[in-house]
């Protein structure tokens, strides 16, 4: 009996010493992943994130079904508004020849919304290129009101994309798979979003995390951090990551930030990364406040964005092109030029564009 008793204190102390084992490498491990990655493979925002807060809107699906879907309303607001400025975007006849006229080296054309060509030499990048009509699966989702500056057809040929993170106005499938070459171009995308761009006929797909460096062509690509989070139709919140982009060219640095709330990271950024010779930064769909803080920064965070960055130039991004939030869609300029000025920027260093609008990085 005694010897009974013996052997199964053995064998518990066996198996209590394996469950510890597992649990320390478990928590080893949990030690060494970097602080946005979680143990459950989801992600998170660096500490410093602003925290969303209930939206007290109408939250009854049928109401936002009828007034989004069939009255093509949101926030109480057409879709579509009555009075687009002609001096907001260019022919596409135009947009053409100043792209195809600017000789210098480096070059920045507006497609609408976050998605830009750059040129930079020889080759030429996307950013975010959704150049539909719908951001959103299935159709549904709003619709843009100004069409892209250069339609897909008439791009150059592309040798390298940017997508920031998967939602609809950024990550655009009937884009991606409209695109010509798909086997030349090489994608950067953040993490776990590499299956869904190789289903769209893409072989070359680098996904990088925050921090990771890539200089397989002729100029640099670095993932750097958001304030923001991601989701697409069947994935669960933050199953994939968000990046912002730096891209160095011979001498020249640009801030491509994607979609960002405001933080102190980018006093970081600045201080690590910078200065930086233009930062691309997004200037819209920021009311509500409780609802969009967490999301996307005001027109005024943007400067600071762009002050805590260092930057020479500064471009507003992500107006003008589709209804999102609730502001009026012509403020977001409006305020960032004021703000912009107020900081110390002169008019040629704040770059208001038309949508189709080439301008050179000089």
């Amino acid at each position: 009996m005694k010897g009974r008793r013996q052997f199964f204190k053995i064998i518990l102390g066996f198996f209590t010493t394996l469950i510890t084992l597992k649990f320390y490498k478990i928590a080893n491990a949990m030690n060494k992943l970097p602080y946005h990655h979680l143990s459950d493979g989801n992600f998170r925002n660096l500490p410093g994130s602003p925290k969303r807060q209930k939206y007290r809107g109408s939250s009854n699906f049928f109401s936002f079904f009828y007034k989004g879907i069939i009255k093509r309303e949101m926030f109480g607001q057409k879709e579509i508004p009555d009075n687009i400025p002609q001096s907001h975007f260019i022919d596409e006849k135009e947009a053409l020849v100043q792209f195809e006229s600017n000789n210098n080296k480096i070059s920045i054309t507006w497609l609408g919304h976050a998605a830009f060509l750059i040129k930079l030499g020889s080759s030429h990048i996307l950013t975010d290129p959704y150049l539909s009509k719908t951001a959103g699966p299935f159709g549904i989702g709003p619709n843009r009101f100004v069409k892209p500056g250069i339609k897909i057809s008439n791009l150059p040929k592309i040798n390298c994309i940017l997508i920031s993170h998967n939602h609809y106005d950024h990550l655009d499938a009937k884009t991606l798979l409209k695109l010509k070459n798909k086997d030349k171009i090489t994608v950067f995308c953040p993490l776990k979003l590499s299956r869904t761009i190789h289903n769209l006929g893409y072989r070359n797909v680098i996904e990088l995390d925050w921090y990771d460096r890539n200089s397989i062509l002729d100029f640099d690509i670095l993932a750097i951090p958001a304030y923001h989070w991601s989701r697409r139709l069947g994935q669960k919140y933050n199953s994939t990551l968000w990046n912002g982009y730096i891209i160095k060219y011979q001498e020249k640095k640009i801030y491509f930030s994607g979609d960002t709330a405001f933080g102190n990271m980018f006093t970081d950024i600045g201080n690590n990364y910078g200065p930086f010779d233009l930062t691309i930064v997004p200037i819209g769909a920021y009311l509500p406040r409780e609802m969009m803080k967490s999301s996307h920064c005001t027109p005024e965070e943007a400067v600071l964005i762009t002050k805590m960055l260092k930057s020479k130039n500064i471009l507003g991004m992500h107006w003008g092109t589709i209804r999102l939030s609730a502001e009026d869609p012509w403020d977001p300029p409006r305020k960032f030029i004021n703000a912009a000025k107020q900081k110390g920027y002169h008019d040629n260093n704040i770059w208001k564009m038309a949508i189709g609008e080439t301008r050179s990085l000089i």
